[in-house]
């Protein structure tokens, strides 16, 4: 189904939660015991700000995102809910997925709720924020991180750097992610999307 091909921000992770321990695809890093990292959060978080379309940078290995030309677009519901639509090209072909966040309960934090309720099982059992804003500058660039607890004694983990342009600096990234080490994300396993200016772009 589309979504075991789909994913920008969040998306594999429907899947790997229906899935009991022993059934674990394979990961170059498997899942880990342990409690998930602390990372930091953006406080004083701009919803307003952060809206709009983000480029996908790199990202920790995830078995069902293998596309290429990522992206996440963000848009506000009069509700106060916001659409989240993530597109790849994967197998040469444009997908998306279509899903809802919304902002956790402390809201001046940058922690939210990802559900893709037409994908397979639940991104955040009982409302838990699983998109964690651990940086950003809102024009620029954002680290979000997701930590996602297997069983009682097994975690696995993502993280995505995202632009707002498809290509960012090398020197750029190479500091950010020495300071992401130094806030407990383990840099070594970021993945480059290739994102060229041949990627045909959903239209917003």
């Amino acid at each position: 189904m589309m979504a075991l091909r789909v994913v920008g921000v969040l998306a594999g992770l429907s899947c790997v939660l229906c899935q009991g321990q022993n059934n674990l695809p394979f990961l170059p890093k498997p899942p880990a015991p342990g409690p998930c990292p602390l990372v930091p959060v953006v406080n004083n978080f701009d919803l307003q700000r952060y809206l709009g379309r983000w480029y996908e940078i790199e990202r920790f290995f995830n078995p069902f995102q293998n596309g290429e030309c990522v992206t996440a677009d963000y848009e506000l519901f009069p509700n106060g809910t916001v659409s989240v639509i993530n597109t790849q090209i994967s197998e040469g072909e444009l997908d998306s997925i279509s899903g809802f966040a919304e902002l956790g309960p402390n809201q001046s934090e940058g922690k939210l709720v990802v559900d893709f309720p037409f994908s397979e099982g639940s991104f955040s059992p009982d409302g838990v924020p699983n998109y964690i804003v651990v940086a950003t500058d809102y024009s620029n660039y954002a680290v979000v991180h997701s930590c996602t607890y297997l069983g009682p004694e097994l975690k696995l983990e993502f993280s995505w750097i995202l632009a707002r342009e498809p290509n960012v600096p090398a020197s750029f990234l190479m500091a950010l992610k020495e300071w992401l080490k130094i806030v407990n994300i383990d840099a070594s396993r970021y993945l480059p999307t290739l994102q060229t200016p041949y990627c045909p772009r959903r239209q917003v």
